[in-house]
């Protein structure tokens, strides 16, 4: 196929990340003014929708390590039950 006979075609995919960017673009528009957070003595001031995005991969990052973890333990299982 030639890319001039290439279609624009509407995926699945293609819905979801502009959902998601719709979604980022009105968190970021109601969610600008600053706020104070505190951790261990720390004081961080940030727009508020960066803090909640930061919050978001954490729990994103956290949930990857775990289910990680998760299928280490089972595959090691796995390994002693076939001995």
């Amino acid at each position: 196929m030639d890319e001039s006979e290439r279609k624009f075609r509407v995926t699945p995919a293609l819905v979801l990340w502009s959902l998601l960017a719709l979604v980022a673009v009105v968190l970021v528009a109601q969610n600008s003014s600053d706020t104070t957070i505190q951790v261990l003595g720390w004081t961080l001031q940030a727009p508020l929708f960066v803090v909640i995005v930061l919050a978001m991969l954490a729990g994103w990052g956290l949930g990857l390590l775990g289910s990680q973890a998760w299928s280490w333990r089972r595959k090691r299982a796995e390994g002693r039950n076939s001995d």
